[in-house]
């Protein structure tokens, strides 16, 4: 078995494992509910890749809207993840404010990650609810830009997040870090996402290649920092913009 948790894993590391014959636990959780959510060795290929399985005997999780964290939301909808049961938490020692912020009026733990749930109550990551870039009043999800970059075999690891933007509030930034002696141009990336099925809506408009990227102590990728980074030009990512082959084709 291959414990798999930490930070939303990519379909395509966890499919690696398959191909290779070893069966990987995806897994989801927090300090303070510990790992709640997870995938058995008897799942389909589909759900250990693509999800977090099911939520532990004694314990739920459901899915809350981003504008009311007291209004459940839908089968397959995008919200806030939200759980309770015997693994969690009384509350933050010793600060009441965070313990009261951290739940809605039915005593459900708001974790700050946004996720969806299918009809058998498994539960997909779409990312962080901080880690949200708004585009011209679009919701624009990260986690679904690197994951489909990291379907790219020259890719590595990759890391999107907003940039600042007077006209639209937030553009979008892809940083990729290119697997050794490989290398990834900006416009070759936009044609594998467009070609992988990410929305023209959703194509990162600045693009930089790094040798390695800020990172927690438990190895996740500080975001922020990098939008911090690219504000004080530590890093400069270069404008790129996405043009349709076929639009291209057809006015010529």
């Amino acid at each position: 078995l291959f414990y798999m948790a930490g930070a939303p894993i990519p379909r395509e590391v966890a499919r690696s494992f398959l191909d290779m014959g070893v069966t990987p636990q995806n897994i989801y959780g927090m300090t303070e509910n510990g790992s709640h959510q997870y995938t058995l060795p008897d799942d389909d290929a589909t759900t250990i890749v693509e999800t977090c399985g099911r939520a532990a005997a004694g314990y739920e999780t459901r899915i809350f809207s981003q504008e009311n964290a007291d209004v459940e939301v839908g089968i397959g909808e995008v919200g806030e993840i939200g759980t309770r049961g015997a693994l969690l938490m009384l509350g933050y020692f010793d600060n009441q404010t965070s313990t009261e912020r951290s739940f809605n009026r039915d005593g459900w733990f708001l974790s700050g990650d946004l996720g969806t749930l299918d009809e058998r109550g498994c539960l997909r990551i779409v990312g962080r609810k901080k880690d949200l870039i708004i585009r011209g009043g679009h919701n624009i999800h990260p986690a679904r830009i690197e994951d489909l970059a990291h379907r790219h075999p020259a890719v590595a690891k990759a890391a999107a997040f907003g940039l600042p933007d007077e006209r639209l509030g937030e553009k979008v930034c892809l940083a990729i870090i290119p697997r050794e002696g490989e290398h990834v141009g900006a416009e070759g990336m936009l044609d594998h996402l467009h070609a992988v099925g990410l929305s023209k809506y959703d194509m990162p408009e600045w693009f930089i290649t790094m040798e390695a990227f800020p990172l927690t102590a438990s190895g996740k990728i500080l975001k922020r920092e990098l939008a911090e980074w690219a504000k004080a030009g530590r890093i400069r990512p270069a404008p790129v913009r996405w043009r349709d082959p076929a639009k291209t084709e057809r006015t010529a």
